[in-house]
């Protein structure tokens, strides 16, 4: 499965297949958002560059997204 994350407005966003599936702001709604889904890590996982430059997405620090996503992938 393909799937993509972006930063949009202090949330991460979450594309699989193309189609927005939904957003989360902390690991933990991300986690349940990507269970809901099926995702695992086995699947194929890309960030936008928004993603990389996430303070100018409402974020606190350019790593705050990826630190959500990175956490969130632990969790399943």
């Amino acid at each position: 499965m393909f799937v993509f994350f972006g930063a949009e407005d202090a949330q991460i966003t979450v594309h699989i297949e193309n189609k927005v599936v939904g957003a989360a702001d902390n690991a933990s709604d991300l986690a349940k958002l990507l269970c809901a889904h099926n995702v695992t890590q086995a699947d194929e996982l890309f960030c936008s560059s928004d993603v990389d430059f996430a303070s100018e997405e409402g974020f606190a620090t350019d790593d705050s997204a990826h630190t959500i996503i990175e956490e969130a992938l632990e969790i399943i």
